[in-house]
């Protein structure tokens, strides 16, 4: 037993389906609105950054004036600020006038600053504030301790609401404090205004985009059903006359002998059988993707497994490899039972295909809990690396050339992948490149993700 996780075959695994409009368009969507909400986002935050810094530069200003009008003021008056708290207000009673106050400042931003003074050796000396402001002494001084006790402190800075300013004065340093609760609410204000703006915008264009995806989306929609009804019609139209091709070559064969002209002719046209056959498939699975009509029915996945990989025991024999198959009993499964069948079928002509001479080729089925596992495996070549990623797509083939011995058209992996998709499956490429190739497929019950390991049967190459 052995651990596998199911991961896309090489990265990515491209396969062309009728969804893949639907992935195209959220794509869109989401490209454009991750795009848009960016360029939101950073338009808003340039707004809100440039405006608190902008409303702290202002604080910054209006604290400087303020602590030059109190240092002019002391100046100009020795007993303007006495020992004890005298109310800051009191000057405002000067005539605007005078030398000593800034006919700027208004009563509103001295009523909102207070400053400490120390001495030189640390000492508090004096509070001034006025008298109608909301911090008394004590809160005023443990708040000014707050600040000498920062070590290196700045000049100038903000503690809680606070802005501060240190300037040195004769005798020791004064700290001049600024309320700045009024300049952090606008800044709050306009920042959660940028926020409702920014998600009321988003909401707006996100639908206009939804609605701009499905025109974007329609030309290619156009085109794919234009391709699908195509193939569709192109392979009936060509089915009839290579019919009466094959036919007729028969007949003639019959009648004159066998000759190699012949033997081309009918050999071709069975290989173009197989083509159109083949393109059938895709657009049958195709409309079934879109417009689901192949009926599920419930069946034994076992039995069905086994039958289609009976038809290869002769061709293995025929090849002189060992074919080994690994079956669990009764498999309940809800799906298409033909296309199951078509699904095994297709695995085991590319393993018979692409192995070695003398080479093994396994095929494994078995349930864990409600999921369904196959597995088949072939030694041989295997599929480099960066092919794995394309080798789901249509008409993609590894080895041109060995394609062309085996008859290929690359289009056997990419209807298996379809099948796999239509029953709500998942299907992984894994190979080394060099010995092996192995594919394994996973029916989960419907509801569960494929994130969960596995313990299957390790084939035996």
């Amino acid at each position: 037993m052995q651990m596998y996780r199911l991961r896309p075959a090489g990265g990515r695994v491209t396969i062309w389906r009728p969804n893949m409009i639907k992935k195209m368009r959220y794509q869109f969507i989401l490209v454009t609105m991750a795009s848009i909400s960016f360029i939101f986002i950073l338009i808003l935050s340039v707004i809100n950054i440039s405006m608190t810094m902008s409303s702290r530069r202002q604080g910054y200003s209006l604290l400087y004036r303020v602590a030059d009008m109190q240092m002019q003021a002391k100046a100009a008056s020795p007993a303007f600020m006495p020992p004890k708290s005298p109310p800051v207000m009191e000057m405002q009673a000067e005539p605007p006038t005078s030398p000593a106050l800034p006919a700027a400042l208004n009563k509103f931003d001295i009523f909102r600053s207070f400053s400490v003074l120390y001495g030189d050796d640390g000492e508090l000396l004096d509070i001034f504030y006025d008298e109608h402001s909301e911090m008394d002494e004590e809160s005023i001084a443990a708040l000014a301790d707050k600040v000498m006790s920062k070590q290196n402190a700045e000049t100038k800075g903000n503690i809680s609401k606070y802005l501060y300013l240190i300037r040195n004065v004769p005798g020791g340093i004064q700290i001049f404090f600024l309320d700045y609760s009024m300049e952090k609410e606008i800044s709050q204000r306009l920042f959660r205004t940028c926020l409702w703006i920014g998600f009321i915008g988003i909401f707006f264009i996100f639908l206009l985009v939804i609605f701009l995806s499905r025109w974007i989306v329609r030309p290619v929609q156009s085109a794919f059903d234009s391709q699908k009804q195509f193939i569709a019609d192109a392979s009936h139209e060509l089915k009839t006359p290579l019919t009466i091709i094959t036919a007729n070559a028969e007949v003639l064969a019959g009648s004159i002998g066998g000759n190699k002209w012949l033997e081309n002719i009918i050999s071709q046209s069975g290989r173009m059988d197989k083509l159109i056959k083949s393109l059938l498939d895709l657009a049958r699975l195709d409309s079934h993707a879109q417009f689901p009509g192949l009926a599920f029915s419930s069946f034994d996945m076992g039995k069905t497994v086994n039958n289609a990989a009976l038809s290869f025991k002769s061709l293995a024999y025929e090849q002189e490899k060992t074919f080994h198959i690994d079956i669990a009993g009764n498999i309940p499964f809800h799906g298409n039972e033909e296309s199951i069948r078509q699904l095994v079928t297709l695995l085991l002509d590319n393993a018979f295909k692409f192995s070695n001479s003398n080479g093994i080729i396994s095929l494994c089925l078995a349930q864990q809990d409600e999921d369904k596992i196959l597995t088949v495996e072939n030694s041989g070549k295997g599929i480099p690396k960066e092919e794995q990623q394309h080798i789901f797509q249509r008409f993609y083939r590894s080895d041109t050339s060995r394609s062309r011995e085996s008859g290929g058209y690359g289009l056997g992996l990419s209807i298996a992948a379809s099948i796999v998709q239509m029953h709500h499956g998942k299907i992984d490429i894994q190979s080394d490149g060099s010995s092996y190739a192995r594919f394994v497929v996973i029916f989960k019950k419907p509801g569960t993700s494929f994130q969960t390991r596995h313990r299957i049967h390790r084939p035996r190459v």
